[in-house]
């Protein structure tokens, strides 16, 4: 225990399922927490997506481990409330030596099939979105002088194919070259930035 304490780490999609599961382990460690998520609609996705009450619960499991934390609605294809948060989470918590970049959504459909609004939404909010994210968060990791490290959602997809995963898997396959990008630009920051790759986890 204690391998974070008092760092502050910022995760996206954290209302539920992995995003939650990070925050709270961070907590456990002895780390504060910014955490952002949406309740917005996406209709090419074809399950319910988390709710504000979900936020909510994700807060009060941190705050009873009696760690901080600054909890906002943002949409990862949004940069200003992405900023906007991590502004607002910074001003509170002092510092910030975290991103774990996790928001993502899953949306299966036949590669010559799928409509454009299917495939946009995935490249949107899996790929573009973790690249807004790592915008508006690294230059507080940069300007605390302490070195960090950044930590991007990727996936088994991005090792091995599956039917019906292009766009996914194309977005999964582009932040591990996003990864390796950032790798080189913030090392001598003494940032690391990985990628992790689960294959499917339940999410409740």
């Amino acid at each position: 225990m204690g391998r974070v304490e008092g760092k502050v780490a910022f995760v996206t999609g954290a209302a539920r399922g992995q995003g939650r599961s990070h925050a709270v382990r961070l907590a456990q460690e002895g780390a504060d927490i910014i955490a952002v998520d949406t309740a917005a609609k996406v209709p090419s996705v074809p399950y319910p997506l988390a709710t504000a009450e979900d936020l909510t619960e994700t807060v009060r499991l941190v705050e009873a481990l009696d760690r901080r934390i600054v909890a906002r609605e943002a949409d990862v294809r949004d940069s200003a409330a992405l900023a906007a948060a991590v502004e607002e989470g910074v001003s509170e918590l002092g510092r910030l030596d975290i991103v774990l970049a996790n928001a993502g959504i899953s949306s299966p459909a036949p590669t010559l099939e799928m409509p454009d609004e299917t495939w946009q939404d995935m490249i949107d909010i899996n790929l573009t979105g973790v690249w807004k994210t790592l915008k508006a968060a690294v230059p507080h990791i940069i300007a605390g002088g302490r070195g960090g490290s950044v930590v991007i959602t990727s996936s088994l997809a991005a090792i091995a194919a599956n039917e019906n995963t292009a766009h996914y898997s194309a977005a999964k396959a582009g932040l591990v070259m996003l990864m390796k990008v950032m790798a080189k630009e913030l090392a001598p920051q003494s940032i690391r930035v990985n990628t992790i790759h689960p294959t499917t986890v339940a999410t409740t």
